[in-house]
């Protein structure tokens, strides 16, 4: 069985290291990249800090056929892709693992993405005298590194302007519980840093961060987080937002022998980790149609988060469960928060088989 992995970051990586783990010979995998290596990219929040860059590892120690380019349009009934310049490859089963856009959600604001944004960021630190805000769109999920952030500026310039962050959660990282939010607040208070929350940034104008409520916080620098669109795949069904619909096998809904994982998927939260736990359930239902003797187990998320701080980071655990677990409501179930490691090797991208990868090949 041939099977084609398209995209180069944490559901893509780990999609090829599962089915290269559970199926061996009984498939052949290769992968659809742009680049020639990953790119690590929550460890960017150092960036603006540090000045190095995120660290990457290479995609050789895979060990598969490394295709260079993009996915632009599927052929379900011909097992065949279009690539981006033009070329064409064919699949007995596809996974989509293209990710999403991050686009600007707070207009006017220094966009945070990662990376390439590490320049933007340091600029506006060093020039704002008096207050920076840290904030997210009203519409984001995953706020942990407007967190890091804000808690790594005041480690790191302990003289430097008033910081507050401003996010639409009623409670700091509420996403992970009242134990983690707890310890995440405590950590703001003893940084120094306000925490505005239920608030809705909207734009940024002249010297102010403007919330759709009407009002107006003063600040010399607004670092806001991306907001993040679906990128359509021709040949594919999306929704309005152009995310691609799964089931709980990662299958994408409709179309025969293609899955999908990462925030390419519909879902209410974009996340490395529950990323890599949508490869898995992919990997191993091709696994099982590939004649391995396993029964599939469907995705059913757990959310973790490592929390650099500037001193110890903080460690989360939180079950997500409920009878949907690929779209809203969710219901939340056991959580667990520490400064010691709840896994190891203590990644902050926490997937079965792409976290021991990272930790021996990654390289500044």
């Amino acid at each position: 069985m041939r099977v084609l992995v398209a995209g180069g970051g944490v559901a893509a990586l780990e999609s090829v290291l599962a089915l290269r783990s559970l199926a061996g010979d009984s498939v052949t995998v290769e992968l659809l990249a742009p680049g020639a290596e990953f790119t690590h990219r929550p460890y960017s929040v150092r960036s603006p800090f540090s000045g190095d860059p995120a660290p990457q590892v290479s995609f050789a120690g895979t060990n598969v056929r490394h295709h260079r380019g993009a996915l632009a349009e599927v052929d379900a009934d011909r097992h065949e892709v279009r690539t981006t310049d033009g070329g064409r490859l064919s699949y007995d089963r596809l996974v989509v693992a293209t990710g999403a856009q991050p686009v600007e959600g707070v207009h006017g604001a220094t966009l945070f993405r990662g990376p390439v944004s590490a320049g933007a960021v340091e600029g506006a630190l060093r020039e704002a005298r008096e207050r920076v805000i840290f904030t997210v769109p009203a519409a984001a999920s995953w706020t942990l590194p407007v967190y890091e952030l804000a808690l790594l500026a005041a480690h790191e310039r302990p003289n430097g302007p008033e910081l507050m962050v401003v996010a639409p959660e009623p409670r700091p990282l509420d996403l992970f519980g009242p134990v983690a939010s707890d310890a995440v607040a405590r950590l703001l208070d003893r940084a120094g840093i306000e925490f505005v929350g239920q608030s809705a940034a909207d734009a940024v104008l002249g010297g102010a961060l403007l919330l759709r409520d009407g009002r107006l916080l003063a600040a010399d620098a607004v670092i806001a987080l991306p907001q993040l669109r679906g990128r359509p795949v021709a040949g594919l069904p999306a929704d309005p937002e152009g995310f691609i619909a799964i089931d709980e096998h990662a299958r994408v809904i409709g179309v025969p022998d293609v899955y999908a994982a990462g925030d390419v998927t519909a879902g209410p939260i974009k996340q490395g980790g529950l990323a890599a736990q949508q490869a898995d359930a992919a990997a191993e239902a091709i696994a099982a149609e590939a004649g391995v003797d396993l029964e599939p187990r469907p995705y059913r998320p757990v959310l973790r988060g490592l929390l650099l701080t500037g001193e110890r980071p903080l460690y989360m655990r939180k079950d997500l469960a409920g009878d949907d677990v690929l779209a809203r409501p969710l219901r939340f179930t056991p959580q667990q928060t520490s400064r010691s490691p709840l896994w190891w090797p203590s990644e902050k991208i926490v997937g079965r088989y792409i976290t021991g990868y990272l930790a021996g090949g990654r390289a500044a």
